[in-house]
């Protein structure tokens, strides 16, 4: 029977689905911060996320044993802090080949670039923002963030961010 509610669920176990609400929020709030708009649809998810609008997408990928960058280096203590490693994607249209075949004027193709210079930049200041634990606003146990603008795929540009963060 598919689980259809978490009422009931332990605080623990509820840990990783409330950090990746806390993440997609600083993320707005930064894009917000900086007057950057972001497309109208946004959350997160488990695995990967389909790119078939305009949308930012929090996606968990994995979690293991230990501090952010040491995954599977040594061995762990069962109570060592948990990471998790995520992917921020903002997808966004951009000129393509019109149905007549005419390609798209050089000036249009890098306006279409300005926005994910700007995507590129705003993810990476994200970095400093998701390294602070919610309650106390002391860092963390680090962070590792870096940003790749992917190749178009079907008139949309992404631009992903990966994070390895400790999970409060």
């Amino acid at each position: 029977m598919p689980i259809t509610s978490i009422a009931g669920v332990s605080s623990d176990a509820l840990s990783l689905k409330n950090l990746l609400d806390q993440v997609l929020q600083v993320i707005v709030d930064r894009y917000a911060h900086h007057g950057v708009t972001l497309p109208a649809r946004q959350y997160w998810t488990a695995g990967e996320d389909a790119v078939d609008c305009e949308q930012l997408v929090v996606s968990f990928q994995q979690m293991y044993i230990g501090p952010p960058g040491d995954e599977a280096t040594q061995a762990q203590r069962g109570n060592a802090p948990r990471t998790t490693v995520l992917k921020a994607v903002v997808a966004r249209e951009i000129p393509t080949t019109s149905g007549r075949g005419l390609v798209p004027t050089a000036d249009k193709i890098e306006q279409g670039a300005w926005i994910a210079a700007v995507d590129t930049w705003v993810l990476l200041d994200c970095v400093a923002f998701l390294d602070q634990w919610e309650s106390t606003g002391h860092f963390g146990l680090g962070v590792i963030g870096t940003v790749d603008v992917d190749p178009p795929n079907g008139g949309f540009q992404t631009v992903t961010a990966t994070f390895s963060i400790a999970v409060p």
